[in-house]
């Protein structure tokens, strides 16, 4: 009998591991059919070169024996830091080993394709234990999983797609509270060292939430606690294993701690966008949540997109295309709210006589996600809102005052749509019991998993980048031999073009773009960002710069009014010092052939 129970256990596990591999394969498409050649993207960003780029740089470091710390090959001749923000040592390491054995196309898909697959999974098991239905357990992981949030961050920034890692602490949470066991304690600690290890916006998120369910635990049923003193005694030891999990988490990853607190010393007090440890104050208000980012389809929906993009830009909506989608679904929320229903009725006959309900943890499960969903939603939000004669703070202003390193709340839209994704399970299972058959139920469920699937679709058209297509100028310049330096105009100066960085893994020669603002490097590309400028041929030449490669749309295409001149002057070739040798599809191709000058920036 044990083993028929185990071998059903099996089946369904493997089931479960099925049912959301294939749905990421179908909800990327066509990503895995083009895996080593292509990656999730759409046209609003080139943050996704960044990822690519890095992985390159790590294996070509290590087999031309080039510290991993500091890289020469972009900021030529200065080069720059690495590392200088949140540094992890477990993915650093999954990433380094990934680079040797795979190309950094193929590293990034795979990243990105498995925490699609993880977030469903996790959901799936934390929804099943609380509710006790496997149906909710499916809608739950596929609401957390393919919410419009997990798109645009694989569009955009791959840390940002570890977000399993959050749910998987409060599962982990839930045991120990539940099974205060050895066992449990290590799971939890484990789960902790998984947050700590990859993106910092999920470290934080996922401390934040955890101290939420803490704090939850704290206030609930507090009048039972005072009258008896072992419930109170239990919510203590509880606290008490948090804390140590987390303390051992903070000695096992103390030279990564230490290093964060190392370059917070050392960051200056100015802030600015570039500066990872004290960003502006302003940005807190470009970069929070607005109501309507909650509640209108994704801009990249097929069908609904366009009338979203309609409130781009608009007070309620925000003015990303990435950051301000946090579309939670529409049947999610319905969902949601019959859960919050139930929960409020079975909440007032508690409160009717001494006598307490049978499903008191579903009351606690439901009571601390709805908490979980107000308090996010509130974190969300601007630092604060001014009225004719007051303002009201939100709790971005005071964690700004503690934390000036951040700065994109909106993102707590991540744990808004995590507990959305909790409650949708509970109103699923609500719904469910009216049914006796499960045939009948699994047909319901199939009905709004389809549902929240079509809401959270999109494509057409297919929002991959097709790494393929690249300027042939490229592949020239990787055939010259030599060591010299290239010089990619316009000089991205206000900040680091991404796509310069990425086909350097092509062309595999040194840039002497990719500046950051504040640094010396960045300070003597803006005394040569004028080509045409008489003195900027001989600077690049003393720089090392033997090829300058003049991208003519970008000049085209700018709006900067500087450019206008500039861009007139470039298109006649009027370029003191440079020799004009060829024409690429829209990329001309100079020879730096000024003699040498040095160039002095004054401190």
């Amino acid at each position: 009998m044990t083993n028929i129970c185990r071998g059903k256990a099996f089946k369904r596990n493997a089931g479960i591991i099925a049912l959301f591999v294939i749905l990421s394969v179908i909800m990327t498409f066509p990503l895995f059919f083009k895996i080593a050649t292509h990656i999730p993207g759409f046209t609003y960003t080139d943050e996704p070169y960044a990822g690519l780029w890095d992985s390159w740089r790590v294996k070509y470091s290590i087999l031309h024996k080039v510290s991993l710390s500091h890289t020469p090959y972009i900021s030529y001749p200065s080069g720059v830091d690495m590392y200088a923000g949140y540094f992890t040592f477990l993915w650093m390491a999954i990433m380094y080993i990934l680079s040797l054995i795979s190309s950094p196309v193929l590293m990034f898909n795979l990243q990105v394709l498995i925490n699609f697959v993880l977030r469903g999974i996790v959901v799936y098991y934390l929804v099943r234990h609380v509710t006790k239905n496997e149906f909710s357990g499916i809608l739950s992981g596929i609401v957390f999983t393919f919410c419009p949030f997990q798109f645009v961050r694989s569009w955009q920034h791959l840390g940002l797609t570890y977000g399993q890692w959050i749910p998987l602490v409060i599962l982990c949470a839930i045991i120990l509270k539940e099974r205060p066991l050895r066992g449990s304690f290590f799971l939890f600690l484990a789960s902790l060292l998984l947050l700590f290890s990859f993106d910092y916006s999920i470290a934080y998120f996922g401390v934040m939430t955890l101290a939420f369910f803490m704090l939850y635990i704290l206030f609930f049923n507090w009048r039972r606690k005072i009258s008896l003193p072992r419930l109170l005694f239990k919510d203590v030891t509880f606290f008490l294993k948090v804390g140590l999990a987390i303390l051992l988490v903070f000695i096992l990853l103390s030279p990564q701690f230490y290093l964060i607190v190392k370059h917070i010393g050392s960051a200056g007090s100015g802030a600015t966008t570039f500066n990872p440890y004290y960003r502006p104050f302003d940005d807190l208000f470009t970069q929070s949540a607005r109501l309507l980012s909650y509640l209108l389809p994704a801009t990249t929906h097929p069908l609904f997109g366009k009338f979203t993009e309609q409130f781009i830009g608009s007070p309620l909506y925000g003015i990303s295309y990435t950051e301000h989608t946090l579309y939670l679904g529409w049947i999610p929320l319905i969902l949601a709210f019959i859960a919050f229903r139930k929960w409020r009725r079975k909440k007032k006959l508690k409160a009717q006589g001494p006598k307490l309900i049978a499903d008191e943890a579903e009351q606690f499960y439901i009571g601390f996600f709805v908490w979980l969903a107000l308090v996010a939603f509130l974190f969300s939000q601007p630092p604060y809102f001014t009225f004719p004669y007051f303002k009201i703070y939100m709790p971005s202003y005071f964690m700004y005052k503690i934390l000036p390193m951040y700065r994109a709340y909106c993102r707590f839209g991540l744990i808004v749509a995590f507990a959305i994704s909790v409650l949708a399970g509970f109103g699923l299972k609500f719904l469910a019991e009216r049914f006796k058959s499960r045939k009948t139920k699994v047909i319901f469920t199939s009905l709004i998993c389809g549902l929240v699937l079509f809401e959270f679709l999109n494509f057409p058209p297919f929002k991959v980048i097709d790494l393929t297509k690249y300027p042939k100028v490229y592949d020239w310049l990787k055939g010259q031999k030599g060591d010299f330096a290239v010089a990619e105009y316009p000089l991205d100066v206000e900040s680091p073009n991404e796509y310069y960085k990425y086909c350097q893994t092509i062309h595999r020669k040194p840039i002497i773009d990719a500046t950051i603002p504040g640094t010396h490097a960045n300070e003597v590309a803006r005394r040569i960002w004028r080509l045409s400028d008489p003195p900027t041929a001989p600077m690049l030449r003393w720089m090392g710069v033997r090829y300058v490669l003049v991208h003519r749309s970008a000049y085209e295409s700018s709006n900067d009014m500087k450019m206008v001149d500039e861009a007139q002057k470039v298109k006649q070739r009027l370029l003191n010092g440079l020799r004009f040798m060829k024409s690429v599809d829209d990329v001309d191709v100079y020879e730096v052939t000024a003699q040498p000058r040095e160039i002095v920036i004054d401190d």
